[in-house]
């Protein structure tokens, strides 16, 4: 019998990876003819849908409707491998087994790539903040601004009540408070009662520059892009208090209903609880085949893990980083599987294409090759290339629908004229 034939037992395969996000899911669309049966690959995932993250902010501000960013991550009869919706909860490395809240896992080779999870705010000001890493966060913030606005239009207005804090100058954060600038002038701009709604977006950050592991061209085009959408930019600032009505940033009180945490991202547990070497951001540290060193059948992939680059450093926990290392693995992985020799297992080699950053449905701002540009042009390659990474052909026609009607059918959410 073919072993592709043969009935599937989620309590072990030859290959097991946690987590379908960039690098699991360019892991598993790379898969070796050996390895795409469903006796072969096993998918651990605690969630039924794979949500397009880059696109939250998009979400969150009614530009994108919330299934154009969510995909079935097993469909019956077509996907090559098989699943088990469960949390992985820990890995014996010595006994090669992967713990999940169903069943434990037995593997010959175990991928790990789980992603990250958000920094929460510190200690009282968690419950002041919304965080914003899911679909879940972003759903939540379109709700609060959005009932913020209805307020305002019925004339209940109080200080701070249109004003949002943004607190984290990294890419998200960025791309964030650029898009509630441009909603909140659309909406100005739709409702004839808006000339007296005062609206404010002020972005902390508590270093002296935007996005910081990025070229210097990125802050320098953001700072000026951020000024014309009417962000308030406040380097150097950290938040020292917050209650319901605003937070105070470097001994200065900012009145604010809606406060958004985005200072950045740590390893997932399941990675920070492995008796192995870890970075100051509990990502695995890795060997030049993405494995651990002394369990060399363990891959680390993605945002939880360092790969220590000979002429770059550490790389970043970024999607770029996580589709090359995906792919990378798989052949890896299928090499191992047909006993190719240790010497002829090439190391694992990163090629910058550069980035690219968004700034509302108008602006962007891009270096890629080392060629850097700005504007109409960088938000043009900035849509182009997420829509080449969502999974599937329904996704990218329903979200370049989103676009395209955006201008007709208003923001999905939001009602400029308060009738709601």
């Amino acid at each position: 019998m073919n072993r592709c034939e043969e009935e599937t037992l989620p309590e072990s395969a030859r290959v097991v990876v946690v987590g379908d996000g960039f690098a699991g899911g360019s892991f598993l669309r790379s898969l070796p003819p050996a390895l795409r049966c469903p006796s072969e690959t096993l998918l651990v995932s605690r969630e039924q849908a794979y949500v397009f993250t880059p696109l939250i902010h998009e979400v969150a501000v009614g530009r994108v409707h919330p299934d154009s960013v969510r995909t079935p991550i097993a469909i019956a009869d077509v996907t090559p491998y098989s699943f088990l919706q469960a949390e992985a909860t820990g890995v014996d490395l010595q006994k090669k087994m992967l713990l999940t809240s169903f069943t434990p896992v037995k593997y010959r080779y175990l991928v790990l790539a789980p992603g990250s999870v958000v920094i929460p705010p510190p200690g009282r000001l968690l419950e002041y903040f919304q965080t914003f890493w899911s679909l879940s966060d972003a759903l939540r913030l379109r709700d609060s601004l959005n009932k913020a606005w209805q307020t305002a239009l019925r004339g209940e207005q109080s200080p701070g009540g249109l004003t949002v804090v943004v607190v984290g100058g990294g890419t998200t954060g960025v791309e964030l408070a650029a898009e509630i600038a441009v909603l909140f002038g659309y909406l100005k701009k739709r409702t004839v009662r808006a000339s007296a709604i005062e609206t404010r977006v002020v972005l902390l950050e508590e270093t002296n520059r935007l996005m910081g592991w990025l070229d210097l061209y990125f802050h320098e085009a953001a700072m000026k892009d951020l000024s014309q959408l009417g962000v308030e930019v406040r380097l150097n600032t950290s938040v020292t208090a917050a209650n319901e009505e605003g937070v105070e940033a470097s001994g200065e009180w900012l009145p604010a209903a809606t406060r958004v945490w985005v200072t950045g991202v740590q390893a997932n547990p399941l990675l920070q609880d492995l008796p192995i070497e870890h970075d100051g951001m509990g990502r695995a540290r890795v060997s030049k085949h993405l494995t651990l060193s002394d369990y060399p059948e363990v891959y680390v992939i993605g945002d939880g893990s360092v790969y220590e680059h000979p002429h770059l450093g550490p790389l970043p926990p970024t999607a770029a980083v996580a589709v090359q290392q995906g792919p990378w693995a798989a052949r890896d992985v299928g090499l191992r599987v047909r006993n190719v020799a240790e010497q002829k297992r090439r190391p694992f080699n990163f090629y910058d294409r550069g980035h690219v950053v968004s700034l509302g449905p108008e602006r962007g701002i891009a270096n890629p090759l080392g060629v850097k540009f700005k504007g109409r042009a960088a938000q043009a390659l900035y849509r182009s290339i997420l829509l080449y990474y969502m999974k599937r052909r329904r996704e990218r026609f329903f979200t370049v629908v989103d676009w395209a009607m955006e201008q007709t059918l208003g923001r999905l959410g939001f009602d400029p004229s308060g009738q709601q």
